[in-house]
Formats: structure tokens, sequence, C-alpha cells
């Protein structure tokens, strides 16, 4: 489980006895990230998956279910912003005001409705995110289209209130692999493996300026993007070790390793007094020996197996049969023949 940093940043404020830190918040998480880098527990960072897709799907459709009319000063959110449902009578509404983001009640819900597709489709929202709103009389359900394609979709929120209910969120769109390269994850730590359909893909350094290597499987990054020697037509996926992120687009903490970050910031904080000759050495030299020592800790706190995962090793090391590897031939470890 992974904790906001805001925790590492309360802990830090309160040893140091400063009241007021949002001056050095940016600082700190970068700090905070390094020394989850450094610490480098098997549980450090979240192993995720993406997929890519020659077509660019979109998301699915989102739905939202309607059972009666809307009541008065109820909602549809979308990305935080709200469209609210109001009477024609109230007096601060304004008859055909789009910017408002107002959708009258009328007397029946279809025409409410209608109104209401009226007003979503004009809005922002159509333009910037390419969401499109359909509504069927008879019906009761309203129906938001992602039309873009790629994974921006899946991240769009819906939110509603007055009884409506949301049936299905959008969900489903891919990343898109173009010109045989892909666009890797903003989050990404460390990349684990590629797949293409069922071919691992295997890396390399080459530029594929040969014809033998155009034929073969094969990948390098250059940047943050990946390029493969081959046209594929089926999905590409990518494992990789990620670094979860808050709402606000910082870093999260592993739960346990708050004070031991928290001990890092401290020690890289005051290093710039340090530096600047207000800090005395002893005082930085103990802060980064606590350091060292919570960073050791932590580490072997993630690392130690489990009791099943001993029990399995206790197996392994009193088996009269020798452990040997899957394809032994191309093995150099221990038991290899």
């Amino acid at each position: 489980m992974h904790v906001p940093v805001n925790r590492v940043f309360n802990n830090v404020s309160r040893n140091l006895g400063l009241k007021e830190y949002t001056e050095h918040i940016d600082s700190w998480a970068e700090w905070s990230f390094e020394a989850e880098q450094y610490i480098g527990s098997n549980k450090t960072f979240l192993e995720k998956e993406i997929v890519y897709s020659p077509s660019g799907p979109t998301a699915a459709d989102a739905k939202i279910e309607f059972l009666n009319n809307p009541a008065v000063k109820s909602f549809i959110e979308i990305n935080s912003t709200r469209f609210y449902f109001r009477t024609t009578s109230t007096a601060d509404f304004v008859p055909g005001n789009v910017d408002d983001y107002i959708i009258p009640i009328e007397s029946d819900l279809d025409t409410t409705m209608a109104g209401a597709v009226t007003i979503l489709n004009s809005s922002n929202y159509d333009t910037l995110l390419g969401v499109n709103a359909s509504w069927t009389a008879g019906g009761n359900t309203l129906t938001l289209t992602y039309n873009r394609g790629g994974d921006e979709g899946n991240h769009v929120t819906l939110m509603t209130s007055g009884g409506a209910k949301i049936s299905q969120f959008f969900e489903g769109g891919k990343e898109r692999l173009h010109n045989r390269q892909v666009r890797l994850p903003d989050n990404m730590v460390k990349l684990l493996s590629i797949r293409a359909g069922d071919v691992i893909v295997q890396p390399t350094s080459s530029q594929y300026k040969s014809k033998v290597s155009s034929l073969l499987d094969r990948f390098y990054i250059n940047g943050n993007r990946v390029n493969f020697s081959t046209d594929y037509t089926s999905d590409i996926h990518i494992s990789y070790l990620a670094v979860p992120m808050s709402p606000e687009g910082y870093p999260m903490i592993l739960q346990g390793h708050e004070e031991a970050v928290a001990q890092y910031v401290m020690w890289k904080h005051k290093l710039v007094g340090y530096y600047a000759g207000e800090v005395p050495q002893y005082i930085v030299k103990d802060l980064e020996r606590r350091w060292y020592q919570l960073c050791g800790k932590v580490r072997g706190d993630d690392n130690m197996p489990s009791s099943i995962e001993l029990l399995k090793i206790g197996k392994i090391w009193n088996a009269k049969v020798p452990v040997t590897s899957f394809n032994p031939p191309l093995y150099d470890g221990l038991n290899s023949y």
C-alpha cells in the first residue's frame, strides 16, 4: 500500500520546526522520490502493464441512467466541471447561456435530456476532450462518447447527483503504436519486458539498417520512446515498474517508508544550509548516518521472505534433486550443465 507524500512533508516540517513549508514542497517531492529509488526494495514500486494498439481504439462509451426527470440543482460532472439542472422559473436562470452550464428542466425527461445533449455538445468538452452526448427518446440512458484514439478517455471522470446512476465509465482506450514507435509512461521507473502478441521482443542497440535486422523482433529505447524493428499488427504489451502518483502529481510513498524518506529529505534540506555555511557539519553527518540506518532497515523489512516463501526456500534447499534452469545450455549460473 502506498500513502501520500504529504505524510512525509508533515513529518519533516514537524521535526525541523517549520510551520510554513509550502515553498519547499517541490524540492521535498523530488528528494522523496530519490529516497524511494535508493531504498529500491522489491515492493517500493508497482509493477504495471500498458497496452499499445496499431489502430488506437477509443474508450468505450460512458452511460448515465435517469429514471425520472432530474431534481433541481442536481448535476452531471465531467472532469470536475458541473452541468446543473435548473427550472426556467429560477431567478438567476439565463436561457441559452451555455457558459453557465445550466440545463433547463422541462415537462418530461425526453425534453430535458434533449436540452442536456445540446448544452453538453456546445460546451468545451466537445472541442477539447472530444466527448459527445446523445439521448434516445423513450429511453433512460444518456450516452457519452469519447471520439479520440488513445487512452486519454480512460481518465475522463464522471459524477452525478439527484438519483442519476452511472452504469458505465469510460474505459478500454489504448495508447497508440505509430510508425514502429510508442511513448513510454511518464511514471515509469524501469522497463521489465515487451511483448507483441505472443512474442517476447528482445532489446538491441541496432538501428535496423540491415535487411537481416529488420526481420527480427527487436527494440531499442531513445529518450522516452521505444522503437521497433518491425511493423506489428497485434497489440504491444509493456510491463514496467511505476511510481504511483497522487492527484496533485507528487510521488506516493510505500507505507512503512515514511520515516526513512523523511530522514533523507531532512538530510538534503540541511545540506543546503551546510553548503551556505549556516549549518555545522556534525548535524548533516548525524542526519546522513541516520538515513543510511533507516534505508537499510526498510529495505531489509521489504525483502524479508514471508512464512510461505521461507517454506519454499527450505524445500528447495533440502531437495535431493539439483535445481536447474529452464534452459540449461544457455544458463551460466549455479547447477548449469
